[in-house]
């Protein structure tokens, strides 16, 4: 039997166009044409599909992260909330292939607030969904319920923002074992004891 690949959509197209050319010229010098003819389409195309260039670069992004951070947080349903945060505080020293599009995009913010307002809507969702999960978890008597969810919630951003800087830099991560076994007591931290 012959294995026949699906043509890529026009999305799948615009997306790996999107990523050589941002990484190739960056988020501010990349052009919407450029993107267009590498994907052998038209800038319709583009509009067609995205709302402008910084829904484009989101969306780029997230397909060349392979979206994990999102799996993650929508496995969190079937995941013990605490095992959870584990895995998420473990996977802020792996290396990611996204990491250079998305500083780019923190960097070129500043100048575009269209990029601003995206960066904010896509951040503040997964800081709302952070805070949900710890409240879940504070009602489910796991998390000390004088913790409160937002402030937890926005500490765990500024701690992956500053792992993304760090992988940028292209620092020497920490020995995973000692990495956890920090992640690990200050989750404890902030956990119901046992005696409680």
């Amino acid at each position: 039997m012959v294995s026949v690949t699906a043509p890529a959509s026009t999305r799948e197209r615009l997306l790996a166009a999107a990523v050589e050319v941002f990484v190739d010229q960056g988020y501010e010098q990349a052009r919407l044409a450029d993107i267009a003819r590498r994907a052998g389409l038209t800038t319709g195309a583009i509009y067609a599909n995205f709302r402008g260039k910084a829904e484009l670069l989101f969306e780029a992004i997230g397909a060349r992260a392979d979206t994990e951070i999102d799996a993650v947080l929508a496995a969190a349903h079937s995941t013990d909330v605490r095992a959870l945060f584990e895995q998420l505080g473990d996977q802020l020293v792996q290396p990611r292939d996204n990491v250079p599009l998305l500083v780019d995009a923190i960097a070129s913010a500043r100048r575009d607030p269209e990029l601003a307002t995206v960066l904010r809507e896509r951040l503040g969702q997964r800081e709302q969904r952070i805070a949900e999960l710890t409240a879940q978890a504070q009602h489910d008597g796991a998390v000390d319920g004088n913790l409160d969810s937002a402030t937890f919630a926005r500490f765990c951003m500024t701690l992956a923002m500053g792992a993304l800087v760090l992988r940028t830099l292209q620092t020497a991560p920490p020995d995973g074992g000692e990495w956890h076994s920090l992640i690990s007591r200050l989750l404890d931290a902030v956990s119901v004891s046992e005696d409680q």
